[in-house]
């Protein structure tokens, strides 16, 4: 967690007054900054803080490394769906070879007991 920071600027009106167009009052404190800026007839006030764009920048990487951790979860689950289903596949060709040769030989082993026992 990262601290957290106030800048605070104080300034008289008659100062702010005869602040020149274009130039600035600034206060950094911390990861947080505060300027407050005349232009022409309008005052500008404002505030950043460093530790908030930190904060950001940290739960945006967590939530990139999450979605790549993710796709590449669900590519493996859907390679091993895939590759579950082909080996189905081949349990259920090799099964249906296996009864057709156990058929055959059934067959065969029939009609030789026949023949013999007539």
């Amino acid at each position: 967690m990262v601290p957290s920071s106030k800048a605070e600027i104080a300034i008289p009106v008659d100062s702010l007054l005869k602040l020149p167009s274009q130039a600035v009052y600034t206060h950094h404190s911390g990861q947080a900054t505060a300027t407050v800026a005349k232009k022409g007839e309008v005052i500008y006030v404002a505030a950043t803080c460093d530790s908030l764009q930190r904060e950001v920048e940290y739960y945006e990487e967590l939530y990139y490394k999450a979605r790549d951790e993710l796709d590449q979860y669900k590519d493996s689950v859907q390679t091993e769906a895939k590759q579950q289903s082909s080996n189905l596949l081949v349990k259920l060709i090799t099964l249906f070879w296996m009864g057709f040769i156990a058929g055959v030989l059934t067959t065969i082993f029939i009609i030789i007991f026949k023949r013999h026992g007539k």
